[in-house]
C-alpha cells in the first residue's frame, strides 16, 4: 500500500503488477534479441575473415570452407541461444499485454530465463514467481 500525500492510499492491482511484469520482459527480450543479433553479426564477419584469409595464404580457394562452415554454425547457434533466451520473454510480455491465455506459464517460463541475470534480472524474477505464484493475483489469463 502507497500512502499519497492527501490521506487517501493507493494500491496496485493485479492488472498493474502485469503490466509492469509485460514491459519487464519486453524489455529483456529487446536486449537479448540485439546483443545476440550484435554477437552473431560480429561472429559471422570474424569466421568469413577467417576464410577469406586461409584461401589468401594456401593459395587454395576450398581453404574458404572453413569460414562458410563457421559462418553457419555461428548462426544456428544463436539462432538457437534466441530461441531459448528471447522467445520465452517476447511471448510472456505479449500474452499478458493482451490477456491472452497462456501468460502465466510464458511468465513462469520468462522468469526462470531472465533471474540468472544480476541484478536486474533477478528482481524481475523473483517479482514474477511472486505474482504468479500468489493465488489472487495471478489471473492474467484472459
Amino acid at each position: 500500500m502507497i500512502s499519497a500525500a492527501r490521506g487517501c492510499e493507493l494500491t496496485m492491482t493485479g492488472a498493474d503488477h502485469n503490466k509492469i511484469l509485460a514491459f519487464g520482459f519486453a524489455a529483456f527480450a529487446a536486449i537479448f534479441f540485439f546483443t545476440f543479433l550484435l554477437l552473431a553479426l560480429v561472429s559471422v564477419g570474424v569466421f568469413v575473415a577467417l576464410g577469406i584469409t586461409f584461401a589468401n595464404e594456401s593459395s587454395d580457394p576450398n581453404q574458404a570452407g572453413i569460414g562458410i562452415v563457421g559462418a553457419i554454425f555461428t548462426l544456428i547457434f544463436y539462432g538457437v541461444l534466441g530461441l531459448i533466451c528471447v522467445l520465452p520473454p517476447a511471448l510472456a510480455s505479449w500474452k499478458m499485454l493482451k490477456r491472452k491465455p497462456g501468460a502465466r506459464v510464458w511468465g513462469i517460463i520468462a522468469a526462470i530465463v531472465v533471474i540468472p541475470i544480476i541484478p536486474l534480472g533477478t528482481a524481475l524474477g523473483i517479482y514474477a514467481f511472486w505474482f504468479f505464484l500468489a493465488s489472487k493475483l495471478a489471473s492474467t489469463d484472459g
